[in-house]
């Protein structure tokens, strides 16, 4: 095979000490400059404290909508007779429901300790954590505590129109007036 004329080798030049003190001239303050701006950092520990404290309040929120939903749903479980079918697993249901929105108050009183524990080892990570274990966990409560509230209304709606529909007992006739001469035979 024949060499061609572009079969050599790149080089930048010949003189290979004069390519490594090149090399060393610019890699240095390139590196120095990386390493300057790689150790400022924003603090982000404000921010983040300001991120899970306002995932705090939205769940709190919502968590007080599920409440209120909560006991409106006991009034009307209230009103019910007791002697009806599945009463027992309706009533575990609803037991679970608030089950779970306690376990979410009582988590969501927890964050501002672990918040300002957070801040005080200053450590975001601490804070990032928090944060994806609240949307976790929480997130979590929220559906179960909606999936089973809503079965319960469904259950109540259910046996509300039953009663509301189910036809009444005749009223007994009244006996016969001997007066008006009709007799019952």
């Amino acid at each position: 095979m024949t060499p061609h004329p572009f079969d050599e080798r790149a080089v930048l030049c010949d003189n290979r000490r004069a390519v490594s003190n090149f090399r060393a001239v610019v890699s240095v303050p390139v590196l120095v400059l990386l390493a300057v701006s790689g150790c400022e950092r924003t603090n982000d520990l404000p921010r983040l404290q300001d991120e899970v404290l306002a995932t705090q309040t939205r769940y709190q929120a919502r968590t007080d909508e599920l409440v209120q939903r909560a006991n409106a749903v006991a009034q009307r479980f209230a009103a019910l007779p007791r002697d009806l079918p599945d009463t027992m697993v309706a009533q575990r249901t609803f037991l679970q429901a608030r089950a779970a929105l306690d376990r979410t108050r009582m988590r969501l009183r927890q964050v501002p300790q672990q918040v300002q524990a957070g801040v005080k080892a200053g450590k975001t990570e601490e804070l990032d954590k928090l944060i994806g274990s609240l949307h976790q966990e929480l997130d979590a409560a929220m559906r179960e505590a909606t999936g089973e509230l809503s079965a319960i209304e469904s259950w109540v709606a259910i046996v509300e129109q039953r009663r509301s529909s189910a036809p009444t007992a005749p009223a007994p006739a009244a006996p016969a007036d001997e007066s008006s001469g009709t007799t019952n035979r």
